[in-house]
């Protein structure tokens, strides 16, 4: 079985459900133009949403993708939100065509999907950005605990960088170190990159 499955996520989203959005949300946001012309947000991995609804905050229309359904659940927010959430149940790998999008965003999600499956999602995320359109997403490192998995896409940041090969990398931060995941240490070895499309 792979590792995706083996995670009980409706308990793991049950339990972030509280947390604040991460600042990437922020910054993506500041990278599109700030809050003038908010436009569309694909967010992949949504878990319990809170980066989701922090975006429709701001009045993004949000289409959030998730294999758990905590965040729909949590859709009676968006009668109190400028923007939107729309929710997608399902495995993001099948997805034939994203909805067109200002912004892609994505934490903890893309390299769960596998070497392969990635790489095609990668091209179909990458066409759903029009030119200007901004990628704020992560993956995982060669050091990662993960990293001698199959079914966990793990890359050195050589490759990483040739995935951004049309962008403009506006911002890079890696978290490499010790650390837990649910009841297990883990070294983590994430790659997360703030970019504009050149083209």
């Amino acid at each position: 079985m792979d590792t995706a499955q083996k995670v009980d996520w409706a308990a793991l989203n049950a339990h972030a459900a509280g947390r604040p959005a991460r600042r990437l949300v922020s910054k993506a946001i500041a990278a599109a133009g700030g809050q003038r012309h908010p436009g569309v947000v694909l967010d992949l991995g949504a878990g319990a949403g809170a980066d989701s609804l922090q975006f429709a905050r701001h009045g993004w229309t949000v289409h959030a993708y998730d294999t758990d359904d905590t965040l729909a659940a949590r859709l009676v927010e968006n009668e109190r939100m400028s923007g939107s959430v729309r929710f997608h149940h399902g495995d993001i790998a099948e997805v034939e065509e994203f909805p067109a999008a200002q912004i892609v965003y994505s934490t903890y999600t893309l390299s769960l999907l596998g070497p392969e499956a990635l790489a095609v999602t990668w091209q179909r995320l990458v066409d759903a950005l029009p030119r200007g359109g901004v990628m704020a997403v992560d993956v995982f490192g060669v050091n990662d605990t993960w990293a001698d998995r199959p079914d966990i896409a793990t890359l050195p940041l050589e490759q990483v960088d040739e995935m951004f090969r049309d962008f403009q990398v506006i911002d890079r931060s890696i978290r490499d170190e010790d650390g837990r995941f649910l009841e297990d240490r883990k070294h983590w070895h994430v790659i997360t990159t703030l970019a504009r499309k050149l083209r």
